[in-house]
């Protein structure tokens, strides 16, 4: 297990260092989001403004105008490369449990589907958003900034149709079984041994770190020690990954609707 995590560690940063080389090689800008609300670009356009005035008065060279934009171009390689990422970890827990596709299918559950246990991801769904909603209300009355969460998806994806489309298939068909594969059954499964709740809670902080979102890291944990839940309940990963790609589904549906 400590094997794949490792492995799991390398593939993500050879992953970034290919996003990085991909768009040095487009030309395109590294920014994935815009740079802050309207009043700081209005701030930085005006920045730029007095800069510019100040070097043609002065005979300088006139400085370059600030990205205030996200580049589409580097959202769509990010969105492609982290389509890429979810496969290769796939492949990181076929290599560590030395099974082929068919095999770790097997050893997951995942060879048959039943519809009639759905109601469980659901109903968990549910609990997980109304979970969310009053964390979010909690660090808001503690005025705790750094703790509010966030979409750990652009909201600036809306604006281009490859964009969209990209972060669909990653964020709702892609992502919740390569992730539900990974961090519960390869780190939850291969920790089992220990008991529930150990397995538990290091897949969950596992799971809810890499996210890279200090406002999403407690939900994040307590939606990775669900999801554990769902899988050993059951022994098989049909119910985690119905309430990933629920959960993710809701998420993008909202942001899109919110957004565009």
């Amino acid at each position: 297990m400590l094997f794949g995590l490792l492995a799991g560690a390398v593939v993500v940063l050879l992953m970034n260092l290919l996003l990085v080389g991909l768009v040095e090689v487009s030309g395109a800008e590294f920014q994935s989001r815009d740079a802050g609300d309207a009043f700081e670009q209005a701030g930085a356009i005006a920045e730029f403004a007095r800069e510019r005035l100040a070097a043609a008065v002065t005979g300088e060279e006139l400085p370059d105008p600030p990205t205030i934009r996200a580049d589409q171009t580097t959202i769509a390689l990010g969105l492609a490369t982290t389509i890429a990422l979810n496969v290769l970890l796939v492949g990181v827990v076929a290599v560590v449990t030395r099974h082929d596709t068919g095999a770790l299918r097997r050893r997951l559950g995942l060879t048959g589907f039943s519809a009639r246990g759905l109601w469980r991801p659901a109903l968990a769904v549910l609990g997980a958003y109304l979970m969310v909603i009053a964390y979010a209300a909690i660090v808001t009355a503690l005025d705790i900034e750094a703790l509010q969460p966030e979409s750990t998806v652009p909201t600036e994806i809306v604006r281009e149709r490859l964009s969209l489309i990209l972060t669909g298939v990653a964020v709702v068909a892609v992502a919740p079984v390569a992730e539900e594969v990974f961090y519960r059954g390869l780190v939850f499964g291969g920790l089992q041994r220990w008991g529930f709740w150990p397995a538990a809670v290091i897949s969950g902080l596992t799971f809810s770190g890499v996210h890279l979102d200090p406002g999403s890291l407690i939900p994040f944990f307590i939606i990775g020690v669900t999801l554990a839940w769902l899988f050993w309940r059951r022994g098989n990963l049909w119910e985690s990954v119905a309430f990933h790609v629920l959960f993710n589904a809701i998420s993008f549906s909202l942001l899109v609707a919110t957004e565009a």
